[in-house]
């Protein structure tokens, strides 16, 4: 897992949102830029996503991380979290990137949903094209965002209940 991983591309208009605090168990670190979910179990604390997440109606997306959790290995501690929903588009690597580096491939994938993996050691996307995927992939021009792929959460994915 790395810093950056994931950015966040455009929000609603007017919206004012700002990071939200969460708390985070000893021995758990996030990064600024890592996406967040719920902890299992419904607990209150949030922990770094895991690889194929989210799943609609499982997993529940806490949002992106803005800042690097303050927890040690002995205390809890809080991290700063952009909250995700489906007027928030996103930014991310694709895990096949020559399967997305044209206009026209890009465009074959819009509207399909999808899944973060994390099996490489930084977060990157898959496209599943699972119905219960929580990400579907949004329009944009690639020559703006080389490399990246646009994607929104899907309602029922994300913690904002």
């Amino acid at each position: 897992m790395s810093i950056g991983d994931i950015t966040i591309l455009e929000q609603a208009s007017m919206s004012g949102r700002g990071a939200r605090l969460y708390n985070v168990a000893a021995g758990v670190t996030i990064y600024a830029g890592e996406p967040v979910m719920q902890a299992i179990g419904g607990a209150v604390t949030v922990v770094p996503a895991n690889t194929n997440f989210p799943v609609s109606g499982s997993d529940y997306f806490v949002g992106i991380a803005a800042t690097t959790s303050t927890a040690t290995a002995s205390t809890d501690g809080t991290v700063g979290v952009y909250p995700v929903d489906p007027l928030v588009t996103l930014l991310i690597r694709p895990k096949a990137p020559t399967s997305w580096d044209t206009q026209t491939e890009y465009n074959a994938i819009v509207g399909k949903s999808c899944l973060i993996d994390l099996t490489t050691g930084a977060y990157t996307l898959l496209t599943s094209g699972l119905a219960s995927s929580g990400l579907v992939v949004q329009a944009m021009n690639v020559n703006e965002h080389p490399g990246m792929v646009a994607v929104a959460a899907k309602l029922g994915t994300s913690n904002l209940r």
